[in-house]
């Protein structure tokens, strides 16, 4: 067998390297807090957690808050890039009151405030970024929240690691985590202590019932990507959030577009109509198929008919003339020798697989007189 040029095989493998390329990047995307964002700012590792402990789904609308037991549920916003409107917040209201939780975190957008407020939770994000110069991971700007309480949600958990994060004003939640006495929030963004500046323990993590379910509000969204879910305790933290619940939903409807690939496939498989429409193309698609399979065996008995020398038209079964006759036996190989003449650049198989197609014709034919 003749092997490819070296010119051809390097064609080829660009070609390759380009499809791989161009499948990757419709289906990533390198926005911060990305779902299928790889890199350090991405969330892909919290998304795989999440199915690897749940049944999850990624939202990219908030339809899904509507369907499924909201009991048992977990829905996580991670710092909405813009508002919910009136019919998002509604369904994500009916959501909580009947009985689902859900975690919203954010620092210093107004999105996450807000939807707070249309939820009827009392927690508020300060907006200030929050600091300890004695309890921190590598730098004062990510301070460990060192007073965790015992709750479903922080089983195992001894500490939760901040990025550049801020604090919850509780209002009448239940704190669940505060960082140590020695925080301040940097009001003056000098980044340093400062006069003015007050130590004390900060709530970062609450809990508050709304309707029958439950609100948690984190006031560090980087607590869950790709490059913090590894500082301590913050794996344990969502891995006991994923477990304490049965569903998980992945809310990113409000966080900036997705990867084009991805998007298409979520919404594929979140709409019915989508589905009915490829069924129903697939069935038109093998119609189609079956419908030029039978105008190519019509063009092959013309063809074939035509080839033939007077002499040996006689050779021919009834139905490549034009009448058909169940006792008149087949000459296959006068077919073959017609179809090589006709189509000399087809391979054996072929001319073989073309025959029996028409034969196959000539059954069918038969059964339908």
């Amino acid at each position: 067998m003749e092997l490819p040029s070296t010119p051809r095989v390097v064609l080829y493998a660009l070609a390759v390297a380009v499809g791989l390329g161009l499948v990757v990047a419709a289906s990533t995307t390198g926005a911060a807090f990305g779902a299928y964002n790889l890199e350090w700012d991405g969330t892909s590792d919290f998304r795989e957690l999440a199915d690897q402990r749940t049944d999850s789904q990624v939202l990219l609308d908030t339809a899904p808050y509507e369907r499924g037991d909201a009991n048992g549920s977990v829905a996580v916003v991670l710092a909405p890039t813009e508002p919910y409107g009136p019919n998002d917040s509604r369904r994500v209201r009916e959501f909580v009151g009947a009985g689902g939780t859900l975690v919203v975190a954010d620092d210093f957008g107004p999105y996450g405030n807000a939807l707070l407020d249309d939820l009827g939770a009392s927690a508020r994000f300060d907006g200030t970024q929050l600091r300890d110069e004695r309890h921190y991971y590598r730098a004062p700007s990510l301070p460990v929240a060192t007073n965790v309480s015992e709750t479903r949600y922080t089983e195992g958990v001894d500490q939760i690691t901040i990025n550049k994060g801020t604090a919850i004003d509780a209002g009448n939640a239940t704190v669940v985590a505060t960082t140590s006495p020695f925080a301040y929030l940097d009001r003056n963004g000098t980044g340093n202590l400062s006069a003015g500046d007050e130590l004390g323990t900060y709530p970062v993590v609450t809990t508050e019932s709304v309707g029958e379910g439950q609100v948690v509000a984190v006031g560090d969204p980087s607590l869950f990507i790709n490059a913090m879910l590894s500082r301590p305790d913050n794996r344990a933290f969502v891995t006991a959030m994923f477990d304490a619940h049965d569903r998980a939903l992945l809310d990113y409807s409000h966080a900036g577009e997705q990867p084009p690939l991805a998007a298409t496939a979520l919404r594929f498989a979140s709409s019915t109509a989508l589905q009915l429409g490829a069924g129903a193309l697939g069935l038109g698609a093998v119609w189609r198929r079956a419908w030029l399979a039978g105008g190519l065996v019509d063009a092959v008995r013309r063809s074939v008919s035509s080839v033939f020398p007077p002499g040996w038209r006689r050779r021919l079964p009834a139905w490549l003339r034009g009448t058909r006759s169940d006792d008149e036996p087949v000459d296959e190989e006068a077919i073959l020798a017609a179809l090589r003449e006709r189509y000399p650049e087809w391979d054996e198989s072929r001319l073989r697989h073309v025959m029996t197609d028409v034969l196959s014709e000539r059954t069918r034919g038969n059964a339908d007189e």
